[in-house]
Order: structure tokens, then C-alpha cells, then sequence
């Protein structure tokens, strides 16, 4: 190789002098090949890094890389994967930050206020197609072209123009692979185009006018492909970056370092005592380079930081086309909840039904008061199996039976006695006793059973005593409640805030999972990479993801009003406001999980890991005084506590916004909104 017979020279001649001598004649040659390569107006550059480093932690990415890019040209940064290409793209359209030098992009540093850089002077395609399958090629071009704030005539001449010169297919067909390089090539002939390509198929990038060659963060050599294989006297490019990098690494291995582990400072070379963090071959730039300082006025920086709702209603429309792709999955998102409360309402609270309960009468006459009291026991709930004594002992302690209940043989005289005279033996107040031994490790039947005894039992002494049936009622009476019915059950505490919850994780999950995805596909980056902030992005989902929380709220109350015959003595408005408020917060806390985690799977065990702590100690299935004390301040902390209280004063006592008990749920839910936005906000804005 060439670079081997250099080194051998190098060893037998002796003196430096030749090497230099060597090395400043090849750069030489080949500064003369760009120049004749590049057309008049040279001095013009779309893109220029100097001294460029980003480091992520400790691992250092770029480091002290210098580029610059012609304008109207087509430039290749070729390297292998993990090199610093796309670091280096990312910050050169402004969506990644450098850790130290300068970069500028059409004549200003990317990101700068009133600079579109990100915005409609940049286009960016990543690794991955990084396009809607969903949508046509219409819907696509149609969705940038509003991004960009390209009219509806100048979207569809566009359209029309890149259909017919790509060979598109028709524009309502679906997007797939397009081909680009012809596309490519005709656009950087105005000289106002520039473009930049990276690829670690080396070969590939023959097409181009400029390549840059990179590796491990430096840039090894820049220039035309023609001159950069005949530098190094290669056939292929892919020859002649081979060439590069043993060169590097012979030079690395006389300093006695690596080029991941080498400071960020500028080396110098022994050999030559060129200035490595430059490129072998690149556009002369003069011996110093003016350094110029930017700046804009406190409405251009207003106008950068103030979001704008044309990018808004691109991001929603985009939004509502991909719905309406996907009809299935919009069935489902609206019908889900709907489920899960149907569920609820028929699984949870409601009483046992036919319950095993094993019946002990030692009375055998029809008239006796045993038969009596057991035909006022409720068979719906309660389902009676006569047995003889061991039988149904032997049955509850095999688990066939819940309950037994026993009458004595004499329990019709011994209950008379006690009812007629005013002091009687032990033996008649245990003869006359209903006796019943319950299976207490199911505590919600048990106390159905208590209850059912008891009621039962009222109503046998109403009917046997009538007027007189005082003289055996407990003396406590329960008036008409305050609020509420005496038939009041426990699905009519759960269902409100069984509401809220659902709401809530529904829109967490939907938040979560679709911005994940479209930032592991790549879509964000090229929304942010055409002028979206992360700030328009969030709202734009925010109120797209309105639209079906509006649709799932409208069929739950639905349901669980006219459905589920459940009460609302209150403002239907103020119900309506405090579930959708609820649903916004979630949708916050979704762009959270979202902007914190990159894989869809650690956002479910997220979202997941979450909901069932929430759910238990919010006081949703469960009142939280039962909660323990240093466990409860967590629970009223939690975004759905307060809120599901109000929501129960609402619907159940009827309560306006007068009552604190109310706005406070209110104001902890707008609380918990405020604060997820901004750290959304917070943590795109660091990573980003």
C-alpha cells in the first residue's frame, strides 16, 4: 500500500525535511484538484465547523473537527457507524448543542432567534425513512409543506413538480421506499442548494461533489472524490479511507494515545507539525478566520420563543389524518374505556349471589318461628342447603359452605318467652337465639350474610308483633340519610373515581407510546429539524388528544349516567371540566414518560409501574382514612386523591365551587398539569 512504502521511505531517508516536504506537496496537489472542481463564488460556504467537540458524559463524540461545505454542492460524510456522523448533522441543524467551537449554517449559527436554522432553510432526512406510512404521499408532502409555511398553491405546484420529475407513484399511494439521488443532483445545480450526505457505505457517495472522510470523531481527510483516491493513489474510495485510517493509527500509536482518549485540545502532528483536528485535504480558509458576533433584537427573540400555531395545525391535522388511517385503533381508543367502567360497574361493589349457606333446624313443625324467619331471608343472595348437624360442619370445613345457621328444638317457645316475659333463664335466651357460624376469610360475604340475617330478622318480628315490634327492635333508628339513598352500594363510591383513573392512564399510555415511537422512527427529528419546538410538538398532541378524550368522556358518562342509573345531583359541567382536566394531566404525564425514556417497552413498564400505586392508595377502590398515617400524606399528594373527592361531592352532595372541598380538586389537578408541562418542557429541552 501506499501509505506503507511512504512509512518505509520515511525510515530510510532520515531527515523530517523530506517528509514534510512529501506531505506538504500532496496537500498541495490536492488543493489544486478542489479548486478546479469548484465553480466561481468559492468563497461562499452553506456550512462551516470549526473546532467542533460534543461530549456525552465522558465519551467524547467530536473532537476539535473542522468542515466546511460549498455552497451548491454535494457533500458525503463517510465514516463507520458510530463515528460522530450523526451527532455531528444533529448539530449542524441546531437540534443538538455543542459542548465547545462554532458552527454556521448560512451565514449564522444554527438555532440563532429570526435564523431558520432549524426551520424552512433546512431539510433533514435520518438513518430511517422516517416518514408516515399511514399517510399518501400527498398527506406527506402536504403535512411538510405546511410545516414549512408553504401556501396550498405552492404546496400543491410542489407536489405536482416532485411527483412528475422523481417518477412518483400516484399521490394517494402510500408512502414506501422513494428515490432521491437524481433529485439530489438536480437540486444543488442553482449553486443555492446545499447538501450533506452520510452514509457508512463508502462507495455510495461517489455521486457527490465533496467528501469528507471521518473517523472517531475526526475529520481524516475532505475534498473531491477524484482527488482524495488519487492522493492516495486508490481505485475505490473506500481503498483510500482504509489508507486514512492506518495513517491515523500510526500516528496515534507514536503519541502513545487513543483517539477516544486524547484531549480535546488541538494536537499537533510530530512528523509534519500540521494541525490534526484539520483535514488532510480541505477548502483553504487563510491563515485566521474572523470571528463575527450575532445578534437580534427582543421581538425577533420573542417571535423564536413564542410558539407558532401554523406548526400547531400541521401537527394536529397530521394527527387527525393518522386517525383517520387507522379506524380500528380509533374504535378501540374510544370504546376501551367504555369497557373497562361497564366492568366496574358490574363487577365490583354489587352483592354476592347465591351463596352456599348450609341450615341447621332441629324444628320440624311448619308453623314454628324458624321456618318463618329463614322465608324472610333473601334466596336471591343467599341460597339455603338443609343439613343435619355434622353434615354441615363437615361441609364449611371443606369450603362448600359459607355460613351455618342453627335453630335449637325449642326456639319457637324459648323466643315467645323471651318476647312475652320481662326476665327469663339463660337457657331460653339461648334457646331462643338464632345461632350462625360464618367463614370470615371472605369478609364481603360474611358482612352480606350479617346483613341479610339482620334484615330478615326485622322483618320477621314486624310481621309476627306488628305494632308492638319495638319491644324487640335495637334502640337506634337511622333517619333518611343526609345524602345519598339507604340502598346506596359500594359501586356508587368506586365509579367516580374509577372515572378518573381511567381517564388519566388512557391518555398516559396513548401519549407515551406515540411519542416514543415516533422519536425511535425518527419522525420527531424531523419536525424539530424543520422549525417545530418542543413546546409546539406538546401542545399540538395536547389538543389533538382533546378531540378523544371529549369522544371517551361523552360515552362514560353515557354510560354510567343512563346506563348504570348512577346519581348526579350536581353541575354536569363541572363533572365534565374535572374528568377532562383529569385527561389533560394525564396526556402531561404521558410527554414525561416520553421525554425521558426512548424504548416503547420501558414507557409501558413505566406507565405500569405507576398505575397500581396510584390506584391503590388515591382512595379510588378504597376510602383513604383507612390508609395509615405516614402513607396517607403520600396519597393526598397524588393527582387523583383530591380530585376524586371532588368529583364525589359533585355528583353525590350535589356540591358547587363555593365548597373547598371542590376547588380543591380543581386546583390540585391544574397543579399536577402545570408542573408535568414543564418538566416535559424541561427534559425535551436538555436532551434536545
Amino acid at each position: 500500500m501506499a501509505a506503507e512504502a511512504a512509512g518505509r521511505d520515511d525510515a530510510t531517508a532520515g531527515p523530517a525535511d523530506c517528509t514534510e516536504m512529501e506531505e506538504r506537496l500532496k496537500e498541495e496537489n490536492m488543493k489544486a484538484d478542489l479548486e478546479a472542481s469548484l465553480p466561481a463564488g468559492q468563497e461562499e460556504f452553506a456550512i462551516r465547523c470549526r473546532d467542533v467537540c460534543r461530549s456525552y458524559g465522558k465519551l467524547k463524540v467530536l473532537s476539535n473537527l473542522n468542515l466546511t461545505v460549498p455552497q451548491g454542492h454535494i457533500y458525503g460524510l463517510l465514516g463507520p457507524s458510530g463515528c460522530g456522523k450523526t451527532t455531528l448533522l444533529k448539530c449542524i441543524v441546531g437540534t443538538l448543542k455543542i459542548s465547545r467551537g462554532r458552527i454556521t449554517v448560512l451565514g449564522k449559527p444554527p438555532a440563532f432567534p429570526g435564523h431558520d436554522v432549524p426551520g424552512k432553510m433546512v431539510g433533514y432526512m435520518p438513518q430511517e425513512l422516517a416518514l408516515y406510512n399511514e399517510f399518501t404521499i400527498s398527506d406527506t408532502l402536504t403535512f411538510f409543506g405546511r410545516i414549512h409555511g408553504l401556501t396550498s398553491k405552492e404546496t400543491q405546484a410542489r407536489m405536482d413538480f416532485l411527483v412528475d420529475f422523481l417518477d412518483l407513484p400516484q399521490k394517494q399511494s402510500l408512502v414506501r421506499n422513494l428515490r432521491i439521488w437524481q433529485h439530489l443532483v438536480e437540486i444543488v445545480k442553482t449553486g443555492k442548494v446545499s447538501v450533506i450526505i452520510t452514509t457508512h457505505y463508502i462507495e455510495e457517495a461517489r455521486q457527490a461533489n465533496v467528501v469528507g472522510l471521518m473517523r472517531n470523531g475526526h475529520l481524516l481527510a475532505e475534498g473531491p472524490p477524484d482527488a482524495v483516491m488519487k492522493q492516495h493513489s486508490a481505485t475505490t474510495l473506500e481503498h483510500a479511507f482504509l489508507q486514512l485510517c492506518e495513517t491515523s493509527d500510526q500516528i496515534d500509536s507514536k503519541r502513545g494515545s487513543s483517539p477516544q482518549s486524547g484531549p480535546l485540545e488541538t494536537s499537533q502532528s510530530f512528523e509534519s507539525g500540521r494541525d490534526e483536528s484539520r483535514p488532510i485535504l480541505g477548502i483553504e480558509q487563510g491563515a485566521a478566520e474572523e470571528v463575527h458576533k450575532y445578534s437580534a433584537d427582543w421581538k425577533v427573540r420573542a417571535r423564536h420563543m413564542l410558539p407558532k400555531w401554523r406548526n400547531i395545525a400541521a401537527l394536529m391535522i397530521k394527527t387527525f389524518v393518522r386517525m383517520k388511517r387507522m379506524p380500528g385503533s380509533l374504535c378501540f381508543h374510544f370504546l376501551l374505556p367504555v369497557i373497562q367502567i361497564s366492568l366496574i360497574c358490574l363487577c365490583v361493589g354489587g352483592d354476592p349471589k347465591g351463596i352456599q349457606v348450609a341450615v341447621v333446624n332441629n324444628e320440624t313443625s311448619p308453623s314454628a318461628y324458624s321456618q318463618s324467619l329463614l322465608s324472610f331471608l333473601d334466596n336471591s343472595s343467599v341460597h339455603q342447603v338443609p343439613l343435619s348437624h355434622t353434615d354441615a360442619f363437615d361441609g364449611i370445613y371443606n369450603g362448600e359452605y359459607w355460613g351455618v345457621i342453627g335453630f335449637g328444638k325449642n326456639f319457637t317457645s324459648y323466643l315467645t318467652k323471651r318476647m312475652i316475659q320481662r326476665q327469663v333463664s339463660r337457657e331460653v335466651v339461648d334457646g331462643g337465639s338464632v345461632h350462625v357460624w360464618l367463614d370470615l376469610t371472605n369478609r364481603q360475604i360474611a358482612f352480606m350474610l350479617q346483613k341479610k340475617l339482620h334484615d330478615a330478622f326485622q322483618a320477621f318480628v314486624e310481621n309476627k308483633l306488628g305494632g308492638m315490634s319495638y319491644l324487640v327492635a335495637l334502640p337506634i333508628k337511622f333517619e333518611e340519610p343526609i345524602y345519598g339513598s339507604l340502598n346506596t352500594d359500594f359501586t356508587t363510591f368506586v365509579t367516580p373515581g374509577a372515572v378518573l383513573s381511567i381517564t388519566f392512564y388512557l391518555a398516559v399510555g396513548l401519549t407515551a407510546l406515540s411519542f416514543v415511537l415516533e422519536r425511535k422512527e425518527g419522525l420527531l427529528d424531523r419536525c424539530w429539524v424543520a422549525g417545530v419546538s418542543s413546546l409546539e410538538t406538546m401542545l399540538a398532541h395536547l389538543f389533538s388528544q382533546l378531540f378523544v378524550i371529549s369522544v371517551q368522556i361523552i360515552l362514560l358518562l353515557l354510560f354510567i349516567l343512563l346506563v348504570f342509573k348512577m346519581p348526579n345531583e350536581g353541575s354536569l359541567a363541572l363533572v365534565i371540566i374535572l374528568i377532562v382536566l383529569q385527561g389533560v394531566t394525564g396526556i402531561s404525564f404521558g410527554l414525561v414518560i416520553s421525554a425521558a425514556i426512548d424504548d416503547e417497552q420501558s414507557a409501558n413498564q413505566a406507565a405500569l409501574g405507576i398505575f397500581y400505586p396510584n390506584l391503590i392508595i388515591s382512595g379510588i377502590i378504597w376510602p383513604v382514612e383507612c390508609i395509615p398515617y405516614p402513607l396517607r400524606y403520600i396519597s393526598l399528594a397524588l393527582p387523583q386523591t383530591y380530585a376524586s373527592e371532588a368529583l364525589r361531592c359533585i355528583m353525590y352532595r350535589g356540591w358547587g365551587l363555593s365548597r373547598m372541598m371542590v376547588w380543591r380538586g380543581f386546583a390540585v389537578t391544574l397543579g399536577w398539569n402545570t408542573f408535568f408541562l414543564i418538566l416535559a418542557t424541561v427534559i425535551l429541552k436538555l436532551r434536545t
